[in-house]
């Protein structure tokens, strides 16, 4: 399946108000949660989901209620190591 990055421009969102909205967010509606990465000072919040495509990701964020910027289709994810193993031609 998948994976949809979702960029959030939040400032002044404070972990209190985030935590509010685990509950939706864990509900998986529409397209599945993966992972979250926060600059809780910045407002910056970057949310990975699974999803059939990017019009399920923004229904999915309707329903939870919190407004995004963007969702960009992830095509490439590499850790450390697979990156490494690139380099070696494993």
């Amino acid at each position: 399946m998948p994976k949809f990055a979702v960029i959030h421009h939040a400032p002044g969102v404070t972990p209190e108000q985030f935590q509010e909205n685990v509950p939706d967010i864990l509900a998986n509606r529409h397209a599945t949660f993966l992972h979250c990465y926060a600059n809780m000072a910045t407002g910056l919040i970057v949310n990975l989901y699974d999803a059939s495509d990017s019009a399920a990701v923004e229904r999915e964020m309707e329903a939870i209620g919190f407004p995004f910027d963007e969702i960009a289709e992830v095509q490439f994810d590499a850790s450390a190591d697979d990156l490494r193993a690139m380099l070696s031609g494993a």
